[in-house]
């Protein structure tokens, strides 16, 4: 199935792509998404601390954040849209 990732503020540097279209296996979570995205140390440094995902680090599946489903366990279906971006702050 195929998923539909955007990147926003830093992470399109991170990443170095506004979006990417990966492939995964029916029954792949957003954890699936992101190791299949982090394919190297640098960039798993990026998005993992030791505790987990970075508490500046927020990710959409459908518009709706991750938090208010299964975290990291949130099952994807063909054609949705995960969104990754830092927590902004301004004032």
């Amino acid at each position: 199935m195929k998923i539909r990732v955007e990147f926003f503020a830093t992470f399109r540097e991170i990443f170095q792509a506004k979006e990417r279209e990966i492939t995964l296996r029916e029954g792949s979570t957003i954890e699936d998404v992101l190791d299949a995205l982090c394919n190297s140390e640098n960039l798993r440094q990026e998005i993992f601390d030791n505790n987990g995902l970075k508490p500046y680090l927020i990710i959409l599946k459908n518009d709706r954040h991750i938090q208010f489903q299964q975290g990291l366990k949130t099952e994807v279906q063909e054609g949705d849209n995960i969104a990754i971006f830092p927590l902004l702050d301004g004032g």
